[in-house]
């Protein structure tokens, strides 16, 4: 018995792989057209530029960017170093409105320690104090009311004008006042609690009051009759005035208009009681009520009554109160920003 041995199949040429299939192979269209040339237009131009260079622009950039930033802090760096060793001040004041600089001459001296203030309007010394008409009111006659306003304008003087009281000798002002009144008033001297009706100065050497450049004065006066709380008929003399003091500040000029003034804006009732009211001792000139907002003075002097200038140092906490309002405008209230 003998195996049948399978046929071998012929190995397949290399030729057969590549034989010609029965319909031809077709060339697209497109293969066939000749290449045409395309001009980039700007936009892609621009864009194959950037992608080609994206990392170097980027590097430099960035590089001009941190010398420009460290060149502007070295400026600022040596304009503040520079404002602070000349004494000039580097942080805004506190609740203060940005004011024009101060008027100075060619020489660069102020022209004035009131130019480029309200209080340059302002009428100098007692021509500042005018009276009123006087007119009888109530059980007062015209006479008793002219010589009650003559009594308190020669008050005023005394207290917010007169030497003796600015370089703190009260008696001529004492004197004004009906005998009954001064010992209060004194006393008032004696804690410090004046400034509502009376000026004294500090004997500050370092910023003193400067007499020659003389006192700005505003201010109204009127009157009334009235009773008081014991039910006594009294002459009620109402002042609302605005008292302005120079003080002579090193280097004026290089502070801001007003930085060497203090401002003082009262209120005071005076009470003038009929004379068969009161006994003898009782008539006279009486403070019922007083009430001051006093700008740009220290604390520290004026809890004892007296006045020192109050004027901005570079990089220092203020230490003078802060007026609510604008205290040469007509919206002031009697006591607005006298705390410290």
């Amino acid at each position: 018995m003998t195996d049948e041995q399978p046929t071998p199949r012929p190995a397949r040429r290399l030729d057969d792989l590549f034989a010609p299939a029965d319909e031809p192979v077709r060339v697209p269209d497109w293969m066939r057209q000749p290449v045409q040339e395309h001009e980039l237009t700007r936009a892609e131009r621009l864009r194959l530029t950037w992608e080609r260079h994206n990392g170097k622009l980027l590097g430099g950039i960035a590089a001009l960017l941190v010398v420009g930033f460290l060149g502007f802090l070295g400026t600022t760096g040596y304009r503040f170093a520079d404002k602070v060793n000349h004494g000039e001040v580097v942080l805004p004041v506190r609740g203060g409105p940005t004011t024009a600089p101060r008027p100075l001459d060619a020489d660069g001296n102020t022209l004035g320690v009131f130019v480029g203030t309200p209080a340059e309007q302002f009428a100098e010394g007692e021509a500042g104090i005018t009276l009123p008409a006087a007119r009888a009111t109530g059980p007062f006659t015209a006479k008793q009311v002219a010589d009650g306003l003559a009594k308190v304008r020669a008050t005023l003087i005394e207290g917010r004008l007169g030497t003796p009281m600015l370089l703190d000798d009260p008696d001529p002002f004492l004197a004004r006042l009906a005998p009954d009144a001064r010992a209060s008033v004194r006393d008032d001297l004696a804690q410090g609690r004046n400034l509502g009706y009376a000026t004294r100065m500090t004997r500050d050497d370092r910023t003193p009051w400067e007499p020659r450049d003389g006192i700005r004065v505003r201010g109204t006066i009127e009157y009334a009759s009235t009773t008081d709380r014991d039910g006594i008929r009294v002459l009620a003399v109402t002042t609302r005035f605005i008292w302005v003091y120079s003080f002579d500040l090193f280097q004026a000029q290089a502070y801001p208009p007003g930085a060497e003034l203090v401002t003082l804006r009262d209120q005071v009732v005076w009470h003038l009681p009929h004379p068969d009211d009161v006994r003898a001792g009782s008539r006279g000139l009486w403070i019922d009520s007083a009430d001051v907002t006093i700008l740009n003075a220290t604390c520290e002097a004026m809890e004892k009554g007296l006045l020192a200038l109050e004027f901005d140092r570079p990089l220092e906490r203020r230490t003078a109160p802060a007026p609510e309002g604008d205290i040469y405008d007509d919206s002031w209230r009697p006591g607005d920003g006298e705390e410290c």
